[in-house]
């Protein structure tokens, strides 16, 4: 029989987080992502929770994020996109108009612009024009407002007078109506940090930490931690030690922390979730007592992958620190942005119910995940998902949510851990960050720099402090996640400038010359999304392999072949081909399938917003469809998957895509990551399809 007092405690972590994305030559903010998030998201998310008198979750907010948010409520801030659009149009040179017809595209399309007719209107056009020049002034006007608009959260919405008057307007804004726009949005983010605090004081929310710039702290303590992991990982020529500035990035972290809310923290999640041995004992001499990591390392730690270990907090010299349960994480993620509200809580809970059910006592279950980037491509910025979610867990007597403040004081089994191998969240190893030519290249030229300034004699302390601060900011994680084939950024270039920088700036302010190898790009090819647009029908043979060469050579192309932040089974997505003829829309995705043929591998493909096709991967191919009461489907998998579906199963001509992969309920796999791959099915091969 069950313990009448066993509680499942859950432990919500919202990691909140930016790079530090201000060019130190020019003082300008080169990517406006940090006030992007924050009319959006960061005021957003704990507003959701202070709706629920019975729900209390956790907010980690990186130091390198809060002094950004800080600097974006002055007067004198710096910032290319606002600078630009705070313009008047007529104003605008070629160069300029070109980048905001670029950036004030960096929408979703199905959750962000569709939503507004004018926005959608011009982003038809958008994919039909080769030229910006045919857009008039007044549309890049519109543009600008509607962007502004897309990109404000429901928080903002209902506070704001003046964005409810510009949304019923729907058009023709003003130049006026733009400035006084931008004035209402600088006026909210002076309640952002202020409600954070207010939240906490009321114990309705508990704060955690990072080191300050985000950087990978075990690689910084000794880089040979990668070896742990990877023990055949390839690593830089680094002469440098960076120890100390890993003391720093804590130290700092903590007194900025302490700044803004009156009390050194006690919990800290360590960048990428990220630790190691050496990690926790620096976490531990700076009076740190709980820490997080992920699940894969633990089980590397404990050589075991039973997943009752998982719900446990670990003791490792002195040090508390619990496990995030992955699967949970990545389906707020990356799963839900297309289930229905209801449906997605209601999964949810029944997860927790199979841990409580299986657990001999209490329970504690780490979700951790990024707080800011999922909800752009959940339908209305994800409210209807909090308001299910939040609303489902109040209800559960068997569930208590926790605040990190609380953790000693609830009855959960406590063990002592032996020893720890170092990891990430990504794969419970540090690949992301080390071992390919490009990210040790960036290494390298960190560890030059910081060989040089150690042979300097710096007498000027607001010099010596300047330089200080620039080399932690390099030292950040994210730089090093955009070099090389891992991810895809339309702006990685502006990482690798920005990374670069920071390096450069240091030889100005000692009045050297910036060595050659500063100014050469290290990204040597921009990787991007390659894209492929059909050019003709075709009608390709569903067969589950390559039967011709020809039958898919007129076919659009997404490669989709990039390393991703959730669970690695081994199957990685690698080409979306897809086309048409007169009665049919076909699809080809090529990846690894014989490799997970009859194990319990599910193929789903997503079509926005709510419908499915669900195929179980085997010889004897299955398919289900939900929400899609169509005949005449059909697929096939092989040494690929190849689907036919006719086009009388479409109510409309423009449809979003996108494929997730299961191992039975487990998520394994999205493509793309973020985002949708966009096909309008009208015949005009030239222009209309596009992603």
């Amino acid at each position: 029989m069950a313990n009448s007092l066993k509680k499942l405690y859950l432990n919500i972590i919202w990691h909140m987080h930016q790079p530090y994305y201000k060019n130190p030559i020019s003082g300008i903010y080169e990517m406006p992502w940090v006030f992007l998030h924050a009319i959006k998201d960061y005021y957003e998310m704990p507003w959701h929770v202070s709706k629920f008198d019975g729900i209390s979750v956790n907010f980690n907010l990186v130091p390198s994020l809060l002094k950004q948010l800080e600097e974006y409520t002055l007067d004198n801030i710096r910032c290319k996109f606002l600078d630009t659009i705070k313009k008047e149009v007529s104003q605008l040179t070629p160069e300029e108009k070109r980048y905001c017809l670029e950036f004030l595209f960096y929408s979703n399309i199905q959750t962000m612009i569709k939503p507004f007719k004018r926005y959608y209107g011009l982003y038809l056009k958008k994919t039909k024009m080769k030229s910006y020049n045919y857009f008039s002034n007044g549309e890049i006007l519109d543009l600008e407002v509607l962007f502004l608009l897309a990109w404000s959260g429901n928080a903002l919405r209902k506070e704001s007078n003046i964005i409810k008057e510009l949304i019923k307007k729907q058009m023709n804004y003003s130049e006026n109506d733009k400035l006084t726009l931008l004035d209402d949005m600088r006026l909210f983010l002076k309640k952002i940090i202020p409600f954070y605090q207010k939240l906490r004081e009321s114990r309705r929310i508990g704060l955690t930490t990072t080191p300050f710039y985000h950087p990978i702290v075990p690689l910084l303590i000794d880089i040979n931690a990668a070896k742990e992991a990877m023990p055949y990982v390839k690593l830089p020529n680094v002469a440098a030690s960076f120890e100390n500035d890993a003391e720093k990035q804590i130290s700092y972290a903590i007194d900025f922390f302490n700044k803004y809310f009156g009390k050194n923290p006690e919990s800290f999640w360590p960048a990428e979730g990220s630790i190691s041995s050496d990690t926790l004992q620096l976490f531990q001499k700076y009076g740190v007592k709980y820490t997080f990591s992920d699940e894969d390392v633990l089980f590397n730690s404990l050589k075991s992958r039973d997943r009752k270990n998982l719900y446990k907090i670990y003791n490792y010299q002195n040090i508390n620190i619990a496990f995030r349960d992955k699967t949970l994480s990545d389906l707020i993620g990356f799963g839900y942005k297309n289930w229905k509200s209801d449906d997605a809580a209601k999964d949810f809970l029944e997860r927790l119910k199979d841990i409580y059910n299986s657990s001999e006592s209490s329970p504690l279950v780490s979700v951790i995940l990024d707080g800011e980037n999922a909800w752009e491509f959940f339908p209305n910025n994800a409210n209807d998902f909090f308001e299910a979610f939040y609303g489902a867990i109040e209800k559960q007597d068997w569930i208590e949510t926790v605040n990190i403040d609380d953790l000693d004081s609830i009855d959960v089994e406590h063990k002592n851990l032996e020893s720890i191998r170092a990891g990430s969240w990504i794969g419970g190893t540090f690949s992301t960050w080390i071992g390919d030519n490009e990210k040790n290249r960036a290494w390298e030229l960190l560890s030059k720099t910081k060989l040089m300034v150690k042979g300097e004699k710096i007498s000027d302390k607001n010099v010596e402090k300047q330089i200080e601060e620039l080399l932690m900011t390099a030292e950040g994680s994210d730089w090093f996640w955009w070099y090389g084939e891992g991810h895809f950024s339309k702006e990685a270039d502006s990482f690798d400038y920005l990374f670069r920088a920071n390096l450069m700036k240091i030889y100005n302010l000692l009045n050297k010359n910036v060595p050659e190898e500063l100014l050469k790009p290290i990204k040597k090819v921009e990787k991007r999304l390659h894209i492929q647009t059909p050019s003709s029908y075709i009608t390709p043979q569903i067969d589950g392999k390559t039967t011709s060469y020809f039958e898919w050579i007129d076919a659009g192309i997404v490669d989709l072949e990039t390393a991703s932040a959730m669970d690695t089974s081994g199957f990685n997505f690698k080409k979306f081909y897809y086309g048409r003829d007169k009665d049919n829309l076909y699809f080809r995705i090529d990846g690894n399938f014989p490799s997970i043929m009859d194990k319990n591998f599910y193929l789903h493909i997503n079509i926005a917003p709510k419908t499915e096709i669900s195929i179980y991967i085997s010889q004897n191919t299955n398919i289900k469809t939900i929400d899609f009461n169509c005949s005449g489907i059909y697929a096939k998998i092989k040494d690929l998957c190849e689907v036919k579906i006719p086009l009388k199963c479409f109510m409309n001509n423009n449809i979003e895509i996108f494929l997730t992969l299961t191992e039975g309920t487990k998520l394994v796999r999205v493509a793309p990551e973020y985002g949708t791959i966009h096909i309008d099915l009208d015949g005009d091969f030239n222009y209309n399809w596009s992603v």
